[in-house]
């Protein structure tokens, strides 16, 4: 839990009514491995944040299982338009290593911003890094392919060690054969360059 109020705090230190509303109403939950979070179709009733673990959203698109995002240790987790609109989820969001998670509802977090208004800049900051990592994954999926998995590398390598292949070329959307070449590529890559920051094959 304290790394949460880590996070709140390096927005806005809380006030101490703030932060003793907030531990009282924080559930805490452990949640398995490949245990669904949010199904489609189902509306969002929680707004998560990560304290242990790894969880990804997907949809399906044209067929194929498509992963949106991944979120880890310190993430705030939520299909955003479900849960600020009270409106079906067009993804799933699913555990992918046993988790320890902490949750509000959504009926919780509005009475909160009302009853401390100063907790609305906490979430206004954090709503808005949420929209700009979106962003930031929808202008790497215009990218060449190396590029995509070069963004990888960069932005989320510890990924690499936590999630199989098939899901990481899933996010990049490419097929995993494309995935392992780029791998080759990458790696070759940074041989040449002479770095030791390259991947093990």
């Amino acid at each position: 839990m304290e790394q949460l109020f880590v996070l709140f705090d390096s927005i806005k230190v809380l006030s101490p009514e703030l932060r003793a509303y907030i531990k009282s109403i924080l559930v805490s939950r452990s949640v398995k491995k490949k245990e669904i979070l949010l199904k489609e179709g189902q509306v969002a009733r929680h707004i998560y944040f990560i304290e242990k673990g790894l969880v990804r959203s997907y949809r399906f698109k044209k067929g194929k299982e498509r992963t949106s995002w991944f979120m880890k240790e310190n993430d705030v987790c939520v299909s955003i338009l479900s849960f600020f609109l009270q409106t079906p989820a067009r993804e799933t969001i699913e555990a992918l290593e046993d988790c320890v998670i902490y949750y509000i509802t959504y009926e919780e977090l509005q009475k909160a911003y009302e009853l401390f208004p100063e907790f609305n800049l906490h979430g206004r900051v954090i709503l808005e890094l949420y929209y700009q990592l979106s962003e930031k994954r929808n202008e790497m999926r215009e990218m060449s392919t190396l590029g995509r998995f070069e963004f990888l590398m960069e932005r989320q390598p510890e990924l690499m060690g936590r999630v199989s292949q098939k899901l990481l070329a899933s996010y990049l959307n490419m097929e995993p054969e494309t995935f392992s070449h780029q791998k080759s590529i990458f790696t070759h890559k940074k041989g040449k360059n002479g770095s030791d920051q390259g991947i093990e094959p």
